[in-house]
């Protein structure tokens, strides 16, 4: 008698492998998008050609002839296009930077209020949070923009502040003038950072490794503002400001901050600290009850 295990198994065709098939389904699919994607980018060069509109970055080069109100970098109307992209991803940064910094703080501030035993802390801590995030954002920029800052005083009758003056030109702040020796500050900042994160990477394996857990957060604090104020001092404190000052009919030195810039700033600051505020309460860890 002939084994089971000896038995033959038939062979199956290559046109009726499901695995084959579905490989030759896909290859065929991508094959036709392929070619939609290739005709149409081939049909839209040809309309850009016969209405006489360039393509590509050719225009990079070209002068703008618009001027930006706002700029951190040097720029005027015969700039180019190129400087103008720029000058506008400087600004996102500094807005994205700045509203990091201050959403974080009243987010952190609002979601510690909201876990208060004060009754009247907390309530009005619930309160902005459930307004704020029920509110589109951009009619919260077109109120702190046409409502507030729009209604506040006019040059002459400026409203002096700590370190500046505010109109409904705008913020007048302290401009910070770098002397040499500013460079090893930033570079003692970038060395504490990066010495932060390697010490937190390190303190997590040998947490793991050991069970104990090391002072990550006092390390950090040390490295990232102890190193860099201890290279201030020794540099001479590399940094003097120029206060503005209100004369007759304007203000001098100073920075200017326009009220669009601080109407954005604001607004995304309020906004998103509304959102940081509930991930703090959130985060809150709930109490151990004993059997």
């Amino acid at each position: 008698m002939t084994a089971v295990s000896d038995i033959e198994k038939p062979k199956v065709s290559l046109l009726y492998n499901p695995k084959v098939r579905n490989v030759a389904y896909q290859l065929l699919l991508c094959g036709v998008i392929a070619v939609l994607v290739y005709g149409a980018v081939a049909n839209a060069i040809e309309n850009l050609r016969r209405a006489k509109i360039a393509s590509g970055f050719g225009f990079w080069d070209y002068p703008a002839g618009f001027d930006i109100s706002q700029s951190l970098i040097e720029y005027s109307s015969t700039s180019t296009y190129g400087r103008a992209f720029w000058v506008g991803l400087c600004n996102t940064l500094l807005v994205a930077g700045l509203g990091i910094v201050f959403a974080t703080i009243v987010g952190f501030v609002v979601g510690i209020a909201r876990l208060s035993k004060n009754w009247l802390l907390a309530r009005l801590a619930s309160g902005y949070v459930e307004l704020i995030r029920n509110l589109p954002v951009l009619l919260q920029l077109l109120f702190w923009y046409n409502a507030v800052l729009k209604a506040l005083p006019e040059m002459r009758d400026s409203l002096a502040i700590p370190g500046g003056f505010l109109n409904n030109r705008g913020l007048f702040i302290p401009q910070p003038i770098f002397h040499p020796g500013f460079g090893a500050v930033l570079a003692a900042l970038l060395v504490g950072v990066v010495g932060s994160i390697a010490f937190r990477i390190w303190a997590r394996k040998r947490q793991e490794r050991t069970g104990e857990r090391a002072p990550v957060l006092w390390v950090a604090l040390g490295l990232i503002v102890g190193l860099p104020l201890v290279v201030f001092v020794l540099a001479g404190s590399p940094i003097e400001l120029s206060y503005p000052e209100k004369g007759r009919f304007s203000i001098n030195g100073g920075i200017e901050v326009l009220p669009e810039l601080v109407a954005l700033l604001f607004g995304l600051v309020i906004y998103t600290g509304a959102f940081i505020a509930e991930v703090v309460r959130a985060r809150r860890k709930p109490p151990i009850r004993w059997a």
